[in-house]
């Protein structure tokens, strides 16, 4: 398994744990601790949180009691139940994913998508009775968010977005915090990060997008992470930094260990 061991810490570096989960496949080692959270890790990735909470059940017990484990099992369960500190966080993580990848038009996917959320959690969390809520609920879908808006504000547009932003300005300017966070969701570096976004093949049209695009609008993609961490600060939402990073480091021992007691077999 030496050369397999080598590969695998290196699609684990890069987080491609699909690549990692198929080699240990091939070796028969897909049971094994490494491979359980390997697959977990896999599937939260893809937001399939339920099922990558599923591989986490059956550690064994040395494993399962560590530290990493239990937080990740919590921050899934989180996740399921659609947290807005969980949600938020791992939607940063799969941003930086997607840098690390050089995956730019998933990233503009998630850029995208990360607005939209930050301008639903503001819009819910201002109205009477949602103070807490979940982004699983139904609250949370354009349709029922365009309807509050129209009816109860006579905010008249299609787009969730600018439907929220024109509520802030309207009905929210003494609201500090969301005027900030609205003012950084709307520089023209941010409308036009996602202009390119509306233009490609994940938007309306077939264009396609280099880091040579981003870093004319933006600089180096990192700063768009910095930007929606400072919103995040601001509405004093709180994430969690680096999750697949430590279990990354987790994984890199137990593949070394794994590696080390196929050789003495």
């Amino acid at each position: 398994m030496v050369q397999s061991c080598t590969v695998i810490h290196k699609l684990i570096e890069r987080y491609d744990y699909g690549g990692a989960h198929d080699l240990l496949l091939e070796e028969g080692l897909e049971e094994t601790d490494a491979g359980k959270i390997i697959n977990s890790c896999r599937y939260a990735a893809n937001f399939d949180f339920k099922t990558a909470r599923y591989h986490l059940n059956e550690l064994d017990e040395n494993i399962d009691k560590l530290g990493i484990i239990q937080n990740t099992k919590k921050n899934l369960d989180e996740l399921i139940k659609g947290v807005p500190d969980a949600i938020f966080s791992e939607l940063m993580e799969n941003i930086k994913i997607q840098i690390v990848n050089e995956e730019f038009i998933d990233f503009l996917g998630r850029v995208y998508r990360f607005k939209e959320a930050l301008y639903k959690y503001i819009f819910i969390s201002s109205l009477d009775g949602y103070r807490k809520f979940s982004f699983t609920s139904d609250i949370v879908l354009k349709k029922n968010i365009l309807r509050i808006l129209k009816k109860k504000f006579k905010i008249y547009n299609g787009s969730t977005i600018f439907g929220i932003s024109s509520y802030i300005q309207k009905f929210q300017k003494t609201n500090h915090k969301y005027q900030q966070v609205d003012k950084i969701l709307n520089t023209d570096k941010m409308n036009e990060i996602i202009e390119l976004r509306h233009n490609s093949i994940i938007g309306h049209g077939f264009a396609g997008v280099s880091i040579d695009d981003i870093y004319k609008i933006y600089g180096n993609p990192y700063n768009v992470l910095d930007d929606f961490e400072d919103c995040l600060e601001i509405l004093e939402i709180k994430i969690l930094k680096y999750k697949y990073g430590h279990l990354n480091e987790l994984l890199y021992r137990m593949i070394y260990d794994l590696n080390e007691s196929d050789l003495d077999a």
